[in-house]
């Protein structure tokens, strides 16, 4: 695991958008921000929302990114951690995985 201090702090961003938007139109208004953002990443699209991991500081040009790329998109919320975000969320939770009981 590297030290945050090395990596850099990420911010995991929510937006509402059209249901018929893919991970790939996503990628291309993210790809499309001058200067490039590095270190963004998109984690989800479906169901017409979508999540992207960027740098603090590139926030706001990420949301303005895909606000101006893909009509009728929007920011809802912000988070440190993606696991904040999908608990705001209901509609961004992914099933847990079953554990195995032991029984010794």
């Amino acid at each position: 695991m590297v030290v945050k201090s090395v990596r850099g702090r990420r911010r995991y961003v929510s937006f509402s958008v059209p249901s018929e938007t893919s991970r790939d139109d996503v990628l291309a208004a993210l790809s499309a921000i001058d200067p490039p953002v590095p270190d963004f990443k998109v984690i989800t699209c479906k169901d017409g929302k979508a999540v992207v991991r960027c740098p603090p500081k590139a926030r706001e040009a990420v949301s303005d990114a895909l606000s101006r790329a893909i009509p009728g998109s929007r920011s809802l919320n912000a988070s440190g951690t993606l696991r904040a975000l999908r608990n705001a969320d209901p509609d961004l939770k992914v099933p847990g995985r079953r554990r195995r009981r032991h029984l010794f």
